[in-house]
């Protein structure tokens, strides 16, 4: 199956959600998860041909004349991440569909067609080859992830989260955007896979350091990173499935995405890694702190993964194949025991309808599923022997120790994450439900849901199993992923016996410096009652500059919005008028010259002297009438000159829309009886004078600067040769009109009518009240 199927397909299940839970009531989950479940069998077909070195291409035009194209590509990185997104995917529609079981039916279907609708996004996200085309489903992410964690609409606390997330995520968009257009103009192309091949010439362009900056923007903003880092714990008042998908599993990984596929082919250079390192770094050392101070269960396991995706982001910047290896390796053992512990802690959350971990205790066997699904995965997160997450530990200190000049810095932050994600496995598995609560026996308000007790088993269980038998995973997927990111082939042996050594050894001081923080952990919330949130100053600061946003939304308001059109005029204009005289300022002296160069020609005096009779008669009359007379005389006049410099089809159109003008004016005056217009204040009459009579000046001055510069013809020539082959008109301007722009001139006279529906409208109704 080509890839542009798995997006295809995938959306349309997004379409089907609302129906299909209609029809299949409390089995709408099971139901809806076989099209990511066949989706993820259907990868699984491809991956011996990806793991044979082939990229499965897939080119269909979109936009041509821009050189935009719909490209997919296949290859070994982008089947893991579309395995992942599918696979758990899969679990996550099972999980939500008992999550959201006492829910109406419309809730339960509209949250299982966002969550449908984010995985067609992620799939053409990771599947995309062209960078316009990833941006779209990029954006798509995000707008969905508003949505899914703004669920619960009617809590401000998610309305504020939702509005937060987007502002970010969107506002690190824009940027992502500035950096693809720029290269893609630099590169002659917006291929993925053709900029990493030119990757040194574009390094050479002058416009490469802005180009990184933006592009780090955007993915320092998706995947929560110094100074972005606040919005994915706040993120947390999405619903569990939401934040086990999105916030867990996925969304936050596109940003380690994009720049691991960057990486291929800016690695080598310090302005692109070096920045990935000291970010990297410096959000591990943050978010490790803000675990250790924080107390909700699902607060400790957001700024857990906020430091799991600064240690991929880190593992990006890290040169050469050992920081390949730990990327891929972190990457697939943290979507699985992170998505686990997220599973298990909706379901404790669900069934005691308490948010703090420091008030739980003692739920191993009210919830046996949950605690073995939840142990497994907290397990594989601590980095024990024989599970996976041992493995990309390993991967990880190697990649630190190996660092270059980086080694210091790299195992010092390797060292801290480690052990913190360490006591945050502990605190996962121990505190719900291995150890004694804190007032006594936790209330359980509803039992255990097997629709949401089993997708945590199963990837706690594959985490196991995958250590265990690493030839089911490592050499058919995350060889070929590190080999699509490397560029080349990766050797890479793994056995499940861990080798004794000095690795060994940091890894069993970690767990025990893991131990030392779940006990000072424990120490610290002894007293629930006591229980203060956890301040994050980037988070505050972030309200700040939106309060400010707000207040001087709220003054520009109060200055500009007076409600008068008179004033809105005014403003207008003179905005336009600066703005055209600033930029004309250099062609004062051409300007000059050509003007008296340019001969006299009598007639033009007698047609600007009725121009500007007509004008003063417009402006200063107090009768509409005399007014609408005066505009009549300067649209006529204008007709003239037009007939007199070889336009007579300009000029006919001209005579006819002031005919016709005049006629509706006055026939709505008919209609309607006017009050005096009231008389000008001293001031508003000189400065009405003085903004109109710049704005003339510098329309007048733009149009002798279009004469100075050179004309380009070959608009004018291509119009002039295509109008009667394309369009069989030889009228050049009435077929720019009615072929060329046909739907702008749709839109111009749609806009037409409808103000002339409205008028008649308004007329209509006076006509009623006066009788």
């Amino acid at each position: 199956m080509s890839p542009v199927w798995f997006v295809i397909i995938a959306g349309l299940s997004a379409l089907l959600a609302a129906p299909v839970t209609r029809l299949t009531g409390r089995f709408a989950g099971p139901v809806l998860a076989l099209v990511p479940a066949f989706l993820f069998v259907s990868l699984l077909q491809q991956a011996p041909d990806v793991a044979g070195g082939v990229a499965i291409m897939q080119v269909i035009e979109w936009v041509p004349a821009f050189g935009v194209n719909l490209g997919f590509r296949l290859d070994g990185f982008s089947l893991l991440f579309s395995l992942l997104i599918t696979g758990i995917g899969t679990l996550v529609v099972i999980y939500a569909g008992s999550y959201f079981s006492g829910d109406e039916a419309k809730d339960r279907g509209r949250f299982l067609g966002f969550i449908l609708l984010f995985m067609m996004a992620m799939l053409g996200t990771v599947l995309a080859d062209d960078l316009i085309m990833l941006f779209v489903f990029w954006e798509t992410t995000s707008l969905v992830s508003f949505f899914l964690i703004g669920f619960k609409h009617e809590d401000a606390k998610a309305r504020k989260a939702a509005l937060q997330s987007l502002v970010v995520t969107a506002g690190g968009g824009l940027a992502l955007l500035g950096g693809i257009i720029i290269l893609g103009l630099t590169a002659g192309t917006f291929s993925l896979a053709e900029i990493t091949a030119q990757a040194p010439q574009i390094a050479a362009h002058p416009a490469f350091p802005a180009i990184i900056v933006l592009v780090l923007i955007g993915c320092f903003a998706k995947s929560a990173q110094f100074p972005f880092h606040f919005w994915l714990p706040n993120a947390m008042a999405a619903p569990t499935p939401a934040s086990a998908y999105l916030h867990s599993a996925t969304m936050v990984k596109l940003g380690v995405y994009l720049l691991a596929r960057f990486d291929t082919g800016f690695g080598d250079f310090a302005v692109f890694y070096a920045p990935l390192i000291v970010f990297g770094g410096v959000t591990m050392l943050i978010s490790a702190y803000a675990v250790m101070r924080s107390s909700g269960f699902k607060a400790v396991l957001a700024w857990s993964t906020v430091c799991s995706l600064a240690t991929l982001v880190l593992l990006v910047g890290v040169p050469g194949e050992a920081g390949v290896k730990a990327t891929i390796g972190f990457l697939v053992a943290h979507a699985l025991y992170k998505a686990a512990l997220f599973f298990a802690a909706g379901q404790v959350i669900q069934s005691t309808h308490q948010y703090e971990l420091a008030r739980l205790g003692g739920l191993k066997f009210k919830l046996p599923i949950t605690a073995i699904a939840s142990l497994l995965a907290a397990i594989s997160m601590a980095g024990v022997p024989f599970f996976l997450g041992y493995k990309a530990k390993d991967l990880f200190i190697t990649a630190a120790l190996d660092g270059g000049d980086w080694a210091i810095w790299l195992t010092f932050t390797a060292l801290a994450s480690s052990a913190v994600m360490t006591a945050v496995a502990g605190l996962a598995a121990l505190r719900p439900f291995f150890i004694k609560p804190p007032y006594g026996e936790v209330k359980l308000y509803e039992g255990e849901r097997y629709g949401m007790a089993l997708p945590p088993l199963v990837l706690g269980t594959l985490g196991l199993v995958i250590g265990v038998l690493p030839f089911l995973a490592w050499e058919p997927i995350l060889i070929p992923a590190m080999a699509a990111l490397h560029g080349s082939a990766v050797e890479l042996t793994v056995v499940a016996m861990p080798s004794l050594g000095f690795k060994f050894l940091i890894t069993l001081a970690l767990l025990a410096a893991g131990g030392a923080l779940v006990w000072l952990w424990l120490r610290l919330f002894s007293d629930p009652d006591k229980l203060k949130p956890n301040q994050v100053w980037a988070d505050l600061g972030y309200w700040q500059i939106m309060g400010w946003l707000d207040r001087a939304a709220a003054m520009s308001a109060r200055l500009l919005q007076r409600g008068s059109l008179r004033s809105y005029i005014y403003i207008t204009l003179g905005v336009s008028s600066v703005a055209l005289l600033l930029a004309l300022a250099g062609f004062s002296g051409e300007m000059i010259e050509v003007a008296a160069a340019a001969p006299l020609r009598p007639y033009m005096i007698i047609v600007l002297a009725l121009l500007v009779i007509g004008c003063a008669v417009a402006a200063f009359a107090r009768s509409v009438l005399i007014s609408i007379i005066g505009v009549g005389v300067v649209g006529y006049t204008m007709a003239v000159l037009f007939l007199m410099n070889g336009a007579p089809d300009v000029a006919f159109t001209q005579f006819t829309v002031e005919t016709l003008s005049i006629v509706i004016l006055l026939a709505v005056l008919l209609r309607i009886s006017l009050a005096p217009a009231p008389a000008k204040s001293l001031l508003k009459r000189p400065l009405a004078i003085f903004i109109s009579s710049a704005f003339g000046i510098a329309c007048g001055l733009g149009v002798m600067a279009m004469n100075i510069l050179p004309f380009d013809r070959r608009i004018s020539d291509w119009f002039g040769e295509a109008s009667y082959v394309e369009a069989q008109g030889r009228n050049v301007v009435n077929v720019i009109l009615v072929d060329f722009r046909a739907l702008d001139t749709l839109g111009e006279i749609a806009v037409v009518a409808f103000a002339t529906l409205a008028v008649w409208a308004l007329l209509r109704r006076r006509e009623k009240e006066e009788k």
